[in-house]
Parts: structure tokens; C-alpha cells; sequence
């Protein structure tokens, strides 16, 4: 043995010194001058991305500095609008390719955040808790399962082995934003995961509102005033601890999401309802477990999850007074200042899922995913101790099995699967109403549907990608939009399940040039849906919210984005999205109601739908300078631009043009310059938003703060 071992030490150093003897010969003879070597890899966003769903990804590592909020990145991904009723912690809803509120589901991790509660939300988490952003745009992957309508948003958190990364916010209407995330890990594998958030906001911001003289109750005309009554703060916590890297899993963990927020409410459906006393809180408690191990048995693998929601809402309206615009206040009759209230409304959600995925051989693959989610739901009114609606359950089921076979080879890759939802209902409904028969009854439900699709993706050049993909989708109502929030959206407890044909068509193309990158896509987008729920607003003295279904709606639309980077120094790009979604019910069949049932002609038939963006475009523009002052400091300059063309509240064909309602045309600017140190251990920015302080509507007279100013500071350390 001794023998072998020095033979084979003999025939290194020989090989070693032949080696070097041979290079010595080409410098003498033959100089071969080595500039560079380029090793190109793709990160995972950008597999994501190629993909044959139609998906947009964004990486996050590149907005860690500015400490942005989820929504707002979201906000400039082609096809997604978010609309804000004002400031920091207002309501606010997703848009994408015209589907809004529940029809987009939201996950993270996989899990859905369908019952995380209004204070853990998009608004409110940081950017720097997660890795990337999934952005699927009308069919879903298997292993996402859920009833998604029109598409869903995975938020991917980082999985670093250990980091730290702390940031702190302080700008304008006395807003300050702090979030802490980090994850240690031991070389045992013992994993803690914690990301922690906290948010306050006097939104103190000026408004040009409708002012009313309370001692003669008439209009005096607009003019600019702070708002008063708009107080925001949250704070949560989402905590993980268990093992990694383990022979039996690739990772075993129990957490936990804890999270509250108190908002004072200081307008209703629109700004016509002024309110100095009105508040909602919330708080949260949800424990979840997570299980995943690959290769459990040859080619298969395993995750589960569980959760279990414990969701409080309450809403306080029990001020006996009248409040104007300018923070003036008259004695009111009876109290109340819109709907007197002082309600809380308990939810407990179970939900589960388990994933099998199989990999056949290189080239083919099975999936088989079921999520289970069971909603419980009380409400109780002090203001009403005898209304037989009090404690009352309510509770909504659901069951979503999925099936999907892939097929992979070099060029191209191709999905096709099955799904099945069911869904089972329990609730009142107050029948009769304004007769002397007026009472509740108890209505329950059962509903099953089956949907399908494929998607495939084929590269027709390196750099030149297609996808198509189609999906029959169906997704179930959910519990607000059927039994009503307590305050301002009102039940309808008769909403049907909506359905879709979604269809996406599109090019891809990504080519480097030396320092240069050319990245462009196109995207055709066409929506069939029946019984479209459309959250609609009853312009009343104190107006309120609904959802409603709308027989049939079709939605054709287009999506482009164009960039362009040099370097890392230099990037720009930018994307607008076109939508048209149109009533496509020609006849409408009337129940119950006090005119008689029957069929009549829909006057609405081929009309825009209302209250929905059609037209809207984002860009930015970066330019960065790498050790500026000392190595390894930088200096970043950014700009963005949003665009939203005007539209309508009500449908375009009815009533004059003049006399319309409309959400007028937005154009807004954001400049931002920041600096970091240390190879990006420090850094800090200072942002404008709204640089030209325009009026912003994202909703009709529902106005957004104006130019405001924020500086971020941020401390990162990784091992």
C-alpha cells in the first residue's frame, strides 16, 4: 500500500512539472494572453420566469436597500394595478388583468394568505423578508393549490443560511416603518427564522374635500384641509424554528404569524361621508407547521403544511355627532356617525395541504396536490344585544384537488392538469325585508366544479422564447364577500361561483450583447368569465360597498414591457398594459324582486365594465456608481413614473357624458437617491414620492397623500 501511495505521488509531481515545462514552451513560442473568464448562470427568478405559465418574477435582492413595501413593488408589474382608498394602512385592492380582490390569491411559501388578517398584509410587510415575487397571470401551477380566477402572487422568503438585515424608514405625516429579518442556522441544521414589522402613520395629509356648514347643513364648496381622523400603527411578527438538511426531510418547521393594527376611519365610500370617531383593530394569531423532503423515495417527493387562523375584527361607530371637513363637529340626534356599531367578528380557519410530485425519469412528471381550508365565522354587536344575528355561525368549506403531468426536454416543456373544487356554505339571510314578514332564515349550500388546462413553451431561437397556456378556472366566493365585513361591505349571501376561460399568448426575448442587455415580452391576454363578481359602491348619503355578480364578462387585453441594462451600472425599462373588459350579457333574468321575475334585454350589453383601470404604464431608471469614496461604497440614483388613463365609476353608455362620474387621469413621479457602504453592510436613502405633488385618485374621490419625503436606513450582516 505504502508503495501504490508514492507511485502515485511519483506520477503527480512528473505530470505537474511536464505541465509546467509545456506552458513555459507556448510563453517561448506561441503567448496566448487570458483577459477574462465569464461564468453565466442564471438565478432562480430567472428560470422562473422561463417557465410555460405566463409569469412574471421579481427578483428583490435589488430592492433591499430601499426597503420598499410589497405592494409597492408590485405596483409596477405589467397587467397589476393596486388601488389605495389613501395612506398607509387604508384598504386597498389587487388588480391584475382586470380580476381583483379574492380572485387573485396570494400565498407565501406556498401557504395562502387568505386568512392572515388585515394587518399582516402586503402593505405592511417589507421587501426585505422575502427572495422573490411569483406573479402568475390567469393559470396557476398544480402545486398552488387554490381557486384562483384570474391568477395568484407567491411570495418566496430568503432562505439564507445566516443574516441580518435591519431597516428603519421616518418621513412625511409622521410616518415611521421598522422591519427586522433574519435567519440563523447551525451546522447541525437547527434553523430560527424570524421577520418582524412595525408601522405608525398619523396620515395627517392634505385633502381637497367637500366642505358642509353644520348649521345649515349645505355645501360650501371644496378647499384644501388635513385630514383627522386617519391614524395608522401595526405590528407583526412571523417566526420559524426547526431543522434543516436532515436525511429525513429538507426541512421540518414550526412558526408562527402574530400580527395587529388599529385604523381610524376617516371616510367612507367616498369623501362625501366625513368621520371623526369611527375605528376599526384587528389582531391575529396563526400557528402553522411546514414539511418537505425530496427524493423520499426514488424520484418522490413530499411537503405538507397546516395552519390554523384566529382572525378579530372589530368596528367602533357609536359617537353621537356630525363632523366636517375642517374637524368641526355639531351634537347629533342618535349615535352613530355612519352605522351604529361596536361589533367584533371572529373567523378560525383550519387549512392543510399535501404535494406529491413524481419525477418518472429527465423528461416526465406527475403532480398531485389537495388543500383543505374550513372557515368558521361569529359576529356579535353590543349596540344590538338582541339581534338574533348575534353569535350566529357562519361557515364556508373548501376543497381543491389538483392533478398535472409535465413533459421537459431542452427547448421546450409542456403542463397539462385537472382540477376539482367543492364547496360547501352556511349562513343567514334576511328574507322578506320591509314587510311584516320580514325574519332570517338559514340557507346552506353545496357546489362542485371541475376544472382543466395546459401550458407549453418552446424556444424558437436561444434567446427567443413562446408560451401558450389556457386554464378553465373557477374559483368559490369567499366569506366577506358573502357575509359582509360589519361596517361598510354589506352580505350577499347569493353569490354564485365565478368561471373563466383564461388564455395567455406570448414572446419572450433576453439577449446579452457583451456589457449590454436587451430584455423585451409581449403578452396577448383573453378572459371568458360568467357570474364576474364585481365589488360595486351604492352612492348613498353614508355609501357602502357589495359584491354583485355580473352574468358575463370578456376581457381582451395587452401587456409589453421593454428594458435595457449596461453593466450593473445602468438599467431602464419600462411596461403598460391595455384592457378591455366588456359586458357580454345580453339578457338578464330577474328574481324575487317586486316587479315580477322574467328575461329582459341587458342595457349594459357590450358596455365597458365601471370602475376598473384600462390603460396604465410604469417606468424607472437607475444609474449606479460602484466604490464612490472608498471601495466597496456605492451611490444609486432612481426615477419612476406612473401613468393611469382616466375611467369611469358607472357604466360608460348610461346617462350624459357630462355629468359622469370619473377617476381621473393619475400621473405621478418618485425620485430616490441612496448610498451604502462597506459592501452594502450600510446604506441609506432618501426617497420623494409624488415629486409634483399631484392630486392621485385611485378610487372615485378616495384621494392619496401628496408629494411626501421618507429616509431609509438599512443594516445588513451575512455569514
Amino acid at each position: 500500500m505504502r508503495k501504490n501511495n508514492t507511485s502515485k505521488w511519483l506520477c503527480a509531481l512528473v505530470g505537474l512539472a511536464f505541465c509546467n515545462h509545456t506552458m513555459a514552451q507556448t510563453d517561448l513560442h506561441d503567448s496566448i494572453n487570458l483577459h477574462e473568464v465569464k461564468i453565466v448562470g442564471k438565478t432562480k427568478a430567472r428560470k422562473m420566469h422561463e417557465q410555460a405559465y405566463a409569469i412574471s418574477v421579481v427578483d428583490l435582492a435589488t430592492k433591499y436597500q430601499s426597503a420598499s413595501a410589497l405592494n409597492q413593488v408590485l405596483n409596477t408589474v405589467t397587467s397589476i394595478k393596486i388601488r389605495e382608498d389613501g395612506g398607509l394602512g387604508s384598504n386597498y385592492s389587487f388588480s391584475m388583468n382586470g380580476f381583483s380582490g379574492n380572485q387573485v390569491k396570494f400565498f407565501i411559501d406556498g401557504i395562502p394568505m387568505d386568512n392572515f388578517g388585515s394587518s399582516f398584509n402586503l402593505a405592511n410587510i417589507s421587501a426585505n423578508m422575502a427572495d422573490r415575487i411569483e406573479v402568475y397571470k390567469g393559470v396557476l401551477p398544480v402545486y398552488l393549490g387554490s381557486d384562483a380566477l384570474g391568477g395568484a402572487v407567491n411570495i418566496v422568503t430568503r432562505t439564507n443560511a445566516n443574516y441580518l438585515d435591519a431597516t428603519y424608514s421616518v418621513g412625511s405625516f409622521n410616518t415611521h416603518r421598522a422591519a427586522v429579518n433574519g435567519v440563523y442556522t447551525s451546522q447541525s441544521g437547527f434553523t430560527l427564522r424570524a421577520n418582524a414589522f412595525a408601522n405608525y402613520s398619523d396620515n395627517d395629509y392634505k385633502v381637497w374635500a367637500p366642505i358642509v356648514d353644520l348649521a345649515t347643513n349645505k355645501q360650501e364648496g371644496d378647499a384644501w384641509v388635513r385630514r383627522f381622523n386617519d391614524g395608522y400603527q401595526s405590528y407583526g411578527l412571523k417566526f420559524e424554528t426547526g431543522v434543516v438538511r436532515k436525511s429525513w426531510a429538507d426541512y421540518l418547521l414550526v412558526g408562527i404569524i402574530a400580527s395587529a393594527d388599529k385604523r381610524n376611519v376617516q371616510t367612507g365610500a367616498t369623501m362625501d361621508a366625513v368621520y371623526g370617531g369611527v375605528k376599526n383593530r384587528s389582531w391575529s394569531l396563526i400557528p402553522s407547521v411546514r414539511y418537505k423532503k425530496n427524493d423520499l423515495l426514488p424520484g418522490l417527493s413530499l411537503s405538507l403544511y397546516g395552519t390554523y387562523s384566529m382572525v378579530n375584527t372589530s368596528n367602533v361607530d357609536t359617537l353621537a355627532r356630525h363632523y366636517n371637513w375642517r374637524g368641526e363637529w355639531v351634537k347629533a340626534n342618535s349615535a352613530g356617525e355612519a352605522y351604529l356599531t361596536d361589533a367584533t367578528i371572529r373567523e378560525r380557519q383550519w387549512q392543510a395541504n399535501a404535494n406529491l410530485n413524481y419525477v418518472i425519469n429527465d423528461h416526465h412528471s406527475v403532480i398531485l396536490n389537495n388543500v383543505f381550508s374550513a372557515i368558521r365565522r361569529k359576529s356579535n354587536d353590543e349596540m344590538y344585544p338582541d339581534d338574533e344575528m348575534n353569535n350566529v355561525p357562519q361557515q364556508l368549506t373548501k376543497n381543491i384537488t389538483g392533478l398535472g403531468y409535465q413533459i421537459r426536454y431542452n427547448r421546450w416543456n409542456a403542463n397539462v392538469f385537472g382540477k376539482m373544487y367543492r364547496l360547501y356554505s352556511s349562513t343567514n339571510k334576511l328574507m322578506d325585508q320591509f314587510t311584516e314578514n320580514q325574519r332570517w332564515e338559514k340557507l346552506s349550500d353545496r357546489k362542485q366544479r371541475y376544472g382543466y388546462g395546459a401550458a407549453a413553451t418552446y424556444y424558437i431561437l436561444p434567446s427567443l422564447q413562446v408560451k401558450v397556456s389556457f386554464e378553465r378556472a373557477y374559483r368559490m366566493p369567499e366569506a366577506v364577500e358573502m357575509f359582509g365585513d360589519g361596517l361598510v361591505q354589506k352580505a350577499n349571501p347569493d353569490l354564485k361561483p365565478e368561471s373563466s376561460n383564461n388564455l395567455n399568448a406570448g414572446l419572450l426575448f433576453d439577449q446579452t450583447f457583451g456589457d449590454h442587455r436587451l430584455q423585451a415580452e409581449v403578452n396577448y391576454i383573453y378572459r371568458d368569465t360568467k357570474d364576474f363578481i364585481l365589488k360595486g359602491v351604492a352612492l348613498l348619503s353614508n355609501p357602502t360597498t357589495s359584491y354583485d355578480n355580473i352574468g358575463k364578462v370578456q376581457t381582451r387585453g395587452l401587456e409589453a414591457s421593454l428594458g435595457y441594462a449596461y453593466k450593473r451600472n445602468f438599467h431602464i425599462n419600462g411596461n403598460l398594459t391595455y384592457q378591455n373588459i366588456k359586458d357580454k350579457m345580453k339578457y338578464q333574468e330577474t328574481q324575487n324582486t317586486y316587479v315580477g321575475d322574467g328575461i329582459s334585454e341587458n342595457i349594459t350589453y357590450g358596455q365597458r365594465l365601471p370602475n376598473i383601470p384600462y390603460f396604465f404604464m410604469n417606468g424607472h431608471a437607475d444609474y449606479q456608481f460602484f466604490d464612490l469614496g472608498a471601495k466597496g461604497n456605492s451611490l444609486s440614483l432612481n426615477y419612476d413614473v406612473q401613468y393611469i388613463h382616466d375611467y369611469y365609476l358607472s357604466f360608460t353608455g348610461l346617462g350624459a357624458k357630462a355629468t359622469k362620474k370619473v377617476i381621473p387621469e393619475q400621473l405621478s413621479h418618485s425620485v430616490s437617491v441612496g448610498y451604502s457602504l462597506c459592501d452594502g453592510r450600510y446604506s441609506v436613502v432618501a426617497e420623494c414620492d409624488n415629486l409634483t405633488n399631484a392630486k392621485l385618485y385611485d378610487n372615485y374621490r378616495l384621494q392619496k397623500p401628496g408629494r411626501s419625503f421618507n429616509v431609509k436606513f438599512r443594516y445588513f450582516i451575512s455569514k
